[in-house]
């Protein structure tokens, strides 16, 4: 029930340490899960010179970096809907954003089976989980879910492990380039020192937008944003060092889908699909640890997997119909492919598929008619959306390649990309002559995602 503990379902959560009389013993793992909004891989540990992420630089040195994890959908309300059922949201039906369709039967938040187990469950801030059954999950799934809710609950019981999270905000795309510049720099950029802000004269600029002042001011304002969620980040851990605890904690930070910047949120590219991910494992489970700690990992992750990896972490069977794979744990396993689904997001219609592995992202677009830029009440707010609209009235020469390829009237029926050799994305393979490589992984992934 809601108020107590009850026995463990499954016999290897004995094997991890938990109690046989209903209460979860002081061996199990605590999971903590932190999760930025809107960012891509831009992170000073994932090489990005321009970053300033000091937080999560020193957190990075503990843990594995995954250099190929990827959201399920390029935009939130899907993502976190795959996230919380351990379901492709295609599956469920919750691949439109906005969708207030119910969950198949028997679906359920895969917390609720953490809690089963004894685990004290709570979630700060953030649901969003795209389906009329919301409220239903929220309700089974968290113990405590608010603004406030934390595991330092007065409701946790003494020596009760928990499964925390904490969505973080500051990085959303509302602050990197939709509110007034005024609004950005009383609730954003105040945070940080004078040496903190970012200097747009040094702001990479992708080969997708074209290099203006506006451009790179908003480029800073998102790193701006980023090095502010930092600061959140290194505060959590504080709080888990101050209590001890960080031991005896599994501690997940990730991202739910690339940047909110025009090309990476929406998009099927991996600068909309690849997010930063770092997992760090105690030294109590370090025969759990994919790598040694501080190295990374090309192993590919997708957001489907996480449920299923958690739930045999703490030792709790996962239900027959989630989709994933477990990553980390005792018969953990590599995945070769990862997909990907863009459907309507908001007023916004598209339909598109991607299947990546490694190497090669394939993309099929279903209304090739339309284009990537497409109006959007919410994003047109940017100044920088206006900026990239107007350069790619000037035409295919003078926009540019990659501009034109993202701000064009209409898109290719199929894309594909060497993501070793392209990792902007910007060469589309299947539009013109390929080699042999090309050709053949042309071949197969369109035969995998079919």
């Amino acid at each position: 029930g809601k108020g107590g503990l009850v026995r463990f379902r499954n016999i290897r959560a004995r094997e991890l340490g938990a109690g046989v009389g209903g209460q979860a013993a002081a061996g199990m793992p605590n999971i903590l899960w932190i999760t930025a909004e809107d960012m891509s891989p831009t992170l000073g540990c994932y090489g990005d010179s321009y970053a300033t992420t000091p937080h999560l630089d020193r957190f990075a040195k503990t843990a594995t970096r995954y250099d190929n994890a990827f959201a399920a959908s390029p935009v939130c309300s899907p993502s976190r809907s795959t996230l919380i059922t351990g379901m492709y949201n295609v599956t469920t039906g919750t691949n439109q954003m906005r969708s207030g369709f119910p969950l198949p039967t028997g679906v359920k938040g895969f917390p609720s089976f953490m809690r089963r187990a004894g685990y004290f469950t709570t979630n700060n801030v953030k649901t969003d989980y795209n389906t009329g059954d919301a409220a239903r999950l929220i309700e089974e799934s968290w113990d405590e879910s608010s603004p406030k809710a934390h595991w330092r609950s007065p409701k946790r019981a003494p020596e009760q492990p928990f499964f925390a999270v904490f969505n973080i905000m500051t990085s959303h795309q509302s602050r990197s380039m939709v509110w007034p510049f005024e609004a950005f720099e009383k609730h954003v950029q105040s945070q940080l020192s004078p040496g903190e802000v970012h200097d747009p004269a040094g702001a990479p600029v992708p080969p997708y937008y074209p290099d203006t002042p506006g451009v790179r001011r908003t480029v800073a304002r998102y790193y701006d944003c980023v090095t502010a969620m930092d600061k959140r980040v290194g505060e959590i851990l504080a709080e888990l060092e101050e209590d001890g605890l960080r031991d005896d904690t599994i501690i997940f930070f990730y991202s739910d889908h690339g940047s909110g910047m025009p090309r990476h949120k929406r998009l099927l590219h991996d600068s909309g699909m690849r997010v930063a991910m770092l997992v760090h494992l105690p030294e109590k489970w370090r025969h759990l640890r994919p790598t040694d700690t501080g190295a990374s990992t090309d192993q590919l992750v997708s957001f489907v997997d996480f449920a299923p990896t958690v739930l045999q972490l703490v030792g709790v069977e996962a239900p027959a119909y989630m989709q994933g794979i477990p990553f980390l744990g005792d018969g953990a396993t590599q995945r070769r492919l990862v997909y990907g689904t863009r459907d309507r997001v908001d007023e916004v219609f598209e339909c598109a598929r991607s299947v990546r592995d490694k190497r090669w992202l394939y993309i099929r677009n279903y209304l090739p008619d339309l284009s990537w830029n497409q109006p959007s009440v919410f994003s047109d707010l940017g100044d920088i959306r206006g900026e990239i609209s107007e350069f790619a009235k000037r035409g295919r020469e003078a926009a540019g390649v990659g501009l034109w390829h993202y701000a064009g009237p209409t898109k290719a029926v199929e894309e594909l990309y060497d993501c070793k050799a392209d990792p902007h994305n910007v060469r589309n393979l299947a539009a013109g002559d390929m080699g042999d490589e090309a050709r053949e992984a042309l071949r197969r992934l369109r035969t995998e995602y079919a």
